[in-house]
């Protein structure tokens, strides 16, 4: 399965993208009263801007085949871990479908639920964004930040905080531990503590 062009945050002009890329400076750049927590909606994200470590994919299908849209997003760990920049905290690789049909958004989770193993494995994340996603955020179960204008699916290395996404399975759990060592079972500490608070 071949790969379309990677393109940077500052090389990708395209029409197709400005409105992924406005809603990522508006909204995940930004504070949000929903939130549950001071800051920004992501904190790496202006971070990932100026250091021009976003890349983009971008496909121009109205239809997507699940399991071609598998084959090569899989090939996306090797091609992630050989993109070198100066902190890997920042680096990702999104995966835009500006044009699918809304009867297509279930595909994209489903190829999220099908891929997360084999990421979490690598100690990499998938994420599924589109319009809708009821995706639950990390302080409050009612705040959706997935809720996307333009479906996604993007590709990151773990943060200490996804513990969140990665509760529903013990070898997510293990996995996560590994890369975060004492950090990680501290944050996990904090974060169920909270989680049994009223």
């Amino acid at each position: 399965m071949s790969q379309p062009e990677l393109l940077s945050w500052k090389s990708s002009n395209q029409e197709e993208l400005k409105i992924t890329k406005n809603w990522i400076n508006e909204f995940l750049c930004s504070p949000h009263p929903a939130l549950g927590r001071t800051g920004d909606v992501c904190p790496f994200t202006k971070e990932a801007i100026d250091k021009d470590s976003i890349y983009f994919s971008l496909e121009k299908s109205f239809y997507l085949n699940q399991e071609d849209e598998i084959k090569k997003i899989t090939s996306q760990i090797r091609l992630f871990k050989g993109l070198k920049i100066n902190n890997e905290n920042y680096k990702v690789i999104i995966n835009a479908y500006p044009y699918i049909d809304k009867s297509e958004y279930n595909k994209i989770e489903l190829i999220q639920n099908k891929l997360k193993p084999v990421f979490v494995k690598e100690g990499l994340m998938i994420g599924q964004f589109y319009p809708g996603c009821r995706e639950k955020g990390l302080w409050n179960d009612n705040f959706f930040p997935l809720d996307s204008p333009v479906s996604l699916l993007a590709i990151r290395n773990m943060a200490i905080t996804d513990i969140a996404f990665l509760m529903s399975d013990n070898s997510y759990i293990e996995k996560y531990l590994q890369v975060f060592e004492k950090k990680g079972e501290d944050f996990l500490t904090k974060f169920m503590e909270r989680k049994r608070s009223p």
